[in-house]
């Protein structure tokens, strides 16, 4: 079995896998990363080996990436953009010779209020911030092992974490609303349809925050007096605000997201038809140890720095 260098598969094997995608053979991939064909057979023969995986379609002629690579092409780029723009940002924290300041938050709360936070901490800390993405649960895996300083999450307004260790302090920063909304051209043929017992609307899979919220708090009473159509599903909210404007389907995205969209009249909110979710946004943050950074961060979320959506 092939090996390869830990350090080099952790910051080459993406590249080689993004150009074998692009460049659709093994021939022209090879050219890209300024390499021969063979030596770059071998590279992507040894990735295949480590990663369990077939990358190349080897029945074909000329060899290209397999189906299930293509499948997935957009992950892969977006990981390509992400280890460079992380690679970027500490290079530059090491030129400015001064420590990041790394917060997690909810994918959802990076949409809608990612450029916020970010100035936000900025101005209150100084130098370079990192926003990192994960859902629900992998914001508390992050913060645990303190790959973040803060992690920012929803939760639903009456409902308590369960849990929290006591080495974590936490701050509730404002309330949230969950939204429905839909395209303000199909909002009346929407509701006549409620109307007459059929709701469409865009769901979100039942792993993630979003997905169980609107199962606990939204669909189990809609059920009770219509029969529901999930004509899509999907785990980022833009996608579900979007197919919303478009008419697909009603959905369900926090205010923030959306309340320049209802200001301009390009979406309807429905949450006094259909029901909204009350929501809160929680910081958490370790109680001890934090750098004068952190404090400060810390104390510019506490004071409001960082208002959510219209209630």
């Amino acid at each position: 079995m092939h090996k390869l260098h830990t350090e080099s598969m952790r910051t080459d094997w993406i590249e080689d896998i993004i150009a074998l995608l692009d460049a659709g053979g093994v021939a022209e991939a090879a050219y890209r990363r300024n390499v021969t064909q063979p030596a770059y057979s071998r590279r992507l023969r040894a990735l295949e080996d480590v990663l369990g995986i077939d990358l190349v379609d080897r029945t074909s002629r000329p060899s290209g990436p397999t189906r299930v690579l293509r499948d997935h092409a957009d992950r892969f780029r977006r990981l390509a953009d992400e280890q460079r723009a992380l690679l970027a940002t500490m290079r530059q924290a090491q030129a400015q010779g001064a420590p990041q300041l790394v917060v997690v938050c909810q994918h959802a709360i990076t949409t809608s209020l990612g450029p916020r936070i970010v100035a936000a901490l900025r101005d209150a800390a100084g130098g370079s911030v990192r926003l990192r993405s994960a859902n629900r649960d992998e914001c508390d895996i992050v913060l645990y092992a303190r790959g973040a300083s803060i992690s920012v999450t929803y939760r639903v307004e009456g409902e308590r974490s369960e849990g929290i260790p006591t080495f974590l302090e936490e701050a509730v920063l404002a309330g949230e609303r969950l939204l429905p909304v839909i395209g303000a051209d199909h909002a009346k043929r929407a509701m006549w349809a409620f109307h007459q017992g059929r709701l469409t609307m865009i769901g979100y899979p039942s792993d993630v925050f979003l997905g169980t919220t609107l199962a606990r708090h939204v669909t189990v009473d809609l059920a009770r007096r219509c029969e529901i159509d999930v004509a899509a599903e999907t785990a980022l909210t833009p996608a579900a605000m979007q197919m919303a404007r478009a008419g697909v389907g009603i959905a369900w995205v926090p205010g923030a997201l959306v309340q320049e969209a209802i200001r301009a009249g390009e979406l309807v909110a429905l949450a006094k038809e259909l029901g909204a979710v009350e929501m809160q946004l929680v910081a958490h943050r370790w109680s001890s140890g934090g750098d004068a950074r952190v404090e400060a961060a810390w104390q510019a979320l506490c004071c409001g720095v960082v208002q959510s959506g219209a209630r």
